[in-house]
């Protein structure tokens, strides 16, 4: 399958490069996924067929990592390696297999980007796991599911320009979209030798920007002003000289001297040939698409967006983790809990006018619900008890959705996953029918009593027969400020031969107190 993509894309790349118009229309949004899937393809070309599935994708996933080239060459390597994982130590793969490792692709190029934009690849491949999620869950036939997939896709491509403006105003699609599409229907081809020809539209794309006021062509970005003084020849010949090599001309005619305002492709040329014409003074020259761009991104700091999430966490790595979705952050949690005054300079210094807010502790929900009651429509709370509750519902949050819809799937999303934390008892204690002894550590769990072990080992086992189930998929492991990176991966080692169907994750959390926070899903 992977090779199909590969040799689909060796045809089809100039078409994703005619699309591109973002960030700036540079056009190499397919030379960067081709050679993406050109070292992947490296890595397998040689390798014998009857390998076992997991090794062959593990190869692949390393290669496309290796060789990833920009924004869309990156987000694709993170879908081949979350393919490869969803597929580590096995043999062959089912159908139903193949298509959670599909799943886990997805998964790995959202966490991969640390501010995803709508109307971009991401938004293409959130539409291919929510257009397929319940198909997945019957279909036996893995051609039957990727065409579902291609489909689902293509609907949500033709989305994008609606999400992007930049998409909309240049009338076309997004390239790296359009470049996962290509990369389904190869795997498709791959699989089953079969797949139509592909035929995309390609309008002309935007051709204009405007920085400080200035409209500009992107084919000319440098805005280029000097003096000649004395000058040889006079303001005629200078526009007939200069007309082949820029637009935007003004030529001033002075007392002995001619100014010129161009914008040029090549500035360096227009300055060789006006040195002919005398001495040069006051030289400028500016990139435009660099002002274009931070005049934007001014405009973005000072403009608000409609809304988003609020979210109370401790630990750096949680607060990268929801800074990545594009989540403020208060400082708070277990024993530092923040005031409702904390929260409402939350909001007063954030990105939105209206906020979502995940309090992530149930000692944290009474004081959200008084900053509601006190700025009414500009509070919504979706009372998650923990990080990972608050981290599953933000991974569902979408500025495209409305409130409403926003509330329902981020509430429905945290029911989706289990949580545990394992933290150290400070005191003797008798909580249900569990007694527990100072220092021992306490596996916490809902609907479970709580696990005393004096080992840290047998509590995280016994944490883990609570929350894994045949369903699980996933278990994500949040490792805190007490709790080293390596001893961390020593007992995910440990353990992982005991769930071997199950994919083990580990991100640092940093969070006080609790050595390990954990999720299951």
């Amino acid at each position: 399958m992977l090779t199909g993509a590969y040799q689909l894309f060796q045809e089809k790349y100039e078409i994703i490069n005619q699309l591109n118009v973002f960030p700036v229309p540079d056009g190499d949004t397919g030379n960067n996924m081709l050679n993406t899937l050109k070292s992947m393809y490296s890595m397998i070309a040689e390798e014998k067929t009857d390998q076992p599935v997991g090794i062959l994708a593990e190869k692949a996933a390393a290669g496309a990592i290796m060789g990833a080239r920009g924004n869309s060459g990156v987000i694709l390597s993170q879908i081949i390696h979350g393919i490869s994982r969803g597929l580590h130590g096995k043999k062959t793969a089912s159908c139903g297999q193949m298509s959670k490792a599909f799943q886990y692709g997805i998964l790995y190029a959202y966490r991969a980007v640390t501010k995803p934009v709508e109307g971009t690849i991401l938004s293409v491949a959130r539409g291919i796991a929510k257009g397929t999620r319940e198909f997945i869950r019957t279909e036996t036939d893995f051609s039957k599911i990727l065409e579902a997939s291609i489909e689902c896709g293509n609907e949500a491509l033709a989305k994008t320009p609606e999400q992007l403006q930049i998409l909309k105003d240049a009338n076309v699609v997004d390239a790296g979209g359009q470049g996962l599409i290509f990369f389904l229907m190869g795997c498709l081809n791959g699989l089953t030798g079969q797949v139509e020809d592909v035929k995309v539209e390609v309008k002309p794309v935007i051709s204009r920007l405007e920085a400080k006021g200035e409209s500009f062509s992107i084919e000319y970005p440098y805005c280029t002003e000097f003096i000649i003084s004395p000058c040889k020849v006079n303001a005629k010949e200078v526009r007939k000289k200069l007309n082949a090599w820029g637009e935007s001309m003004i030529v001033a005619e002075g007392d002995n001297l001619v100014k010129v305002h161009i914008h040029a492709q090549r500035p360096g040329h227009v300055l060789d040939m006006a040195a002919d014409w005398g001495t040069l003074h006051d030289i400028k020259c500016d990139n435009m698409v660099d002002q274009f761009h931070k005049n934007k991104e001014k405009q973005q700091k000072l403009v608000k967006k409609p809304l988003g999430i609020l979210t109370v966490v401790s630990g750096d790595g949680w607060t990268e983790l929801f800074r990545k979705l594009g989540a403020d952050v208060v400082s708070g949690g277990q024993s530092m809990n923040p005031s409702v005054q904390e929260l409402s300079n939350g909001m007063d210094n954030g990105n939105y006018e209206k906020y979502i807010i995940l309090p992530n502790n149930k000692n944290i929900i009474l004081a959200a619900q008084q900053l509601q009651k006190m700025l009414g429509e500009k509070v919504h709370i979706v009372p998650s008890t923990n990080p990972m509750e608050g981290l599953a519902a933000a991974m569902a949050f979408s500025e495209e959705n409305t409130l409403e819809e926003n509330l329902a799937a981020m509430t429905e999303r945290m029911t989706e996953i289990t949580s545990a934390m394992i933290t150290t008892a400070v005191r003797d204690s008798i909580v249900g029918k569990s007694i527990i002894h100072k220092d021992d550590f306490m596996g916490i769990t809902k609907n479970h009593d709580v696990v005393a072990k004096k080992d840290f080992g047998d509590c995280l086992d016994q944490v883990l027969k609570f929350i894994i189930n045949e369903d699980t998929e996933i278990v994500t492991v949040y490792y805190g400020d007490n709790l080293s990176e390596d001893g961390c991966r020593k007992e995910l080692d440990r353990i992982e031969s005991d769930y071997p169907d199950v994919t083990f994750e580990m991100y640092k959390g940093g969070q006080p107190l609790y050595p390990m926070f954990i999720s299951a899903e």
